[in-house]
């Protein structure tokens, strides 16, 4: 087949209604915010130096940890529920469910955001022992508030099918308007503290969570009445969901630790840009679920298992095509790629090999979470989550005194695919899906 040929054929798989073309909408909005997300960083890095940067990125890591705590996994529940009642016409009961996850989140995110103000000494000093922290600590931690209201917007808007206002919510635009923001305020002399970026990216928060409630307003309104849910349930439900994102935030966060504690900076830097070229495969995967996610609760709620698999095997065979040529500079020239960010950086090269293969099975095994997910089989995600981080710490316990950053590396693709493994046979035997073979009759 000629390649214009071939093009055309493909073309029509990646219109806007389609699977594909809403993957490449949500990977572009994904990346969007990736790069704003970064040049905030880079502006804050040029301006305040390795402090000021290291001020913001701790006080961020505080904020993230804490939205996660908050949310306690209610928004992928929303995702689940909300898109699942609609596939049954049941829009009432769509409605009540994200009426009274927002009403929870308005009392319990407050009262979060109250409690860690009035600690931040306390926390910045025996906790997170970095005293220069406080301040920014004391601005960054109203964020709480916006930052779970917009998570559980995106999430409804989602299940909705409303994917572009979702996405656009959810980082792109409130992390842009930071970035111009501060540039500006560089620009004409007025950048006098890390305080005032931590100020502007809270305010792109509010900024984008009032966005999404308003984008939602016009959803709900063809909604009938909301009959409310009783909520234990769903924060039960949701729990399952928190451990399962703590426990990859703590891979992250343990790996760089512990090699921190054996190597010197230089190192932990090798790795870390190393991470930051794996994470961009990841965000094509990341997009792909944000797009599958409320298809696959539907079919689930209907119970159209071979509708899951078809959905499933389509993410695999897009991931795959959109990552491609990220995995092949990755491991026929990752030196190349990491030299971008200076030639101090390129000894990381065998590290970021080893991270590619963890992310390339996990890529290839398929939306292993999000089916256990929306198929309501949650409370085997905290197996998965104590897998991956018991080969996390055992595997870092043994190799990265010896093998630095390549040890970190082999510690973090040991966890992944501990995961991995773990959730297919879950998978398979519990809801009866192999993606390789299709649904148990």
């Amino acid at each position: 087949m000629r390649a214009p040929d071939l093009v055309r054929g493909l073309l029509p798989h990646f219109a806007g209604h389609r699977l594909g073309g809403q993957a490449v909408i949500a990977f572009g909005l994904k990346a969007w915010g990736a790069v704003a997300s970064f040049a905030l960083s880079w502006l804050i890095a040029r301006h305040f130096g390795p402090s000021g940067s290291g001020q913001f990125g701790i006080a961020m890591s505080t904020l993230t940890i804490a939205a996660y705590c908050v949310v306690g996994g209610l928004d992928t529940i929303v995702v689940r529920t909300v898109a699942g009642d609609l596939a049954q016409q049941k829009g009432a009961t769509a409605h009540g469910t994200v009426v009274a996850v927002r009403r929870s989140l308005l009392i319990v995110a407050p009262a979060v955001a109250v409690a860690l103000y009035l600690a931040r000494t306390t926390l910045a000093h025996d906790v997170l022992h970095e005293p220069a922290v406080s301040t920014v600590l004391g601005v960054m931690v109203w964020g709480v508030v916006p930052l779970a209201l917009q998570k559980v917007a995106s999430a409804a808007l989602r299940a909705a099918g409303r994917l572009l206002p979702s996405q656009l919510i959810d980082g792109p635009v409130g992390t842009t308007a930071a970035a111009i923001g501060f540039a500006i305020a560089i620009a004409t002399g007025h950048a006098p503290s890390v305080a005032l970026p931590a100020a502007l990216y809270v305010g792109g928060l509010a900024a984008g969570a009032t966005a999404g409630w308003l984008a939602f307003r016009t959803v709900e309104r063809g909604w009938p009445a909301p009959v409310a849910p009783a909520m234990l349930p769903l924060v039960i439900a949701g729990l399952p969901l928190l451990a399962s994102n703590l426990s990859q935030l703590f891979t992250e966060w343990y790996t760089t630790v512990a090699l921190g504690a054996h190597w010197s900076l230089a190192v932990v830097g090798q790795y870390r840009a190393a991470w930051q070229f794996v994470m961009l495969a990841g965000l094509v995967q990341l997009s792909m679920e944000v797009v599958i996610g409320p298809r696959i609760a539907a079919a689930a709620r209907i119970g159209d298992t071979p509708a899951i698999v078809r959905t499933a095997r389509r993410m695999v065979a897009l991931v795959i095509f959109l990552a491609a040529p990220l995995f092949v500079v990755i491991f026929a020239a990752p030196g190349s790629l990491l030299s971008l960010f200076g030639p101090r950086f390129v000894g990381g090269a065998v590290a970021l090999q080893i991270l590619g293969v963890g992310q390339l099975v996990r890529l290839a095994a398929g939306p292993l979470g999000v089916i256990l997910v929306m198929m309501g089989k949650q409370r085997w995600v905290l197996l998965q989550a104590a897998t991956g981080v018991a080969l996390c710490v055992g595997c870092a316990t043994w190799l990265i005194p010896v093998y630095g950053a390549a040890g970190a590396a082999a510690a973090t693709t040991a966890a992944i695919i501990g995961r991995t493994l773990m959730a297919a046979t879950v998978v398979h035997f519990v809801c009866g899906i192999n993606l390789f073979r299709g649904a148990r009759p």
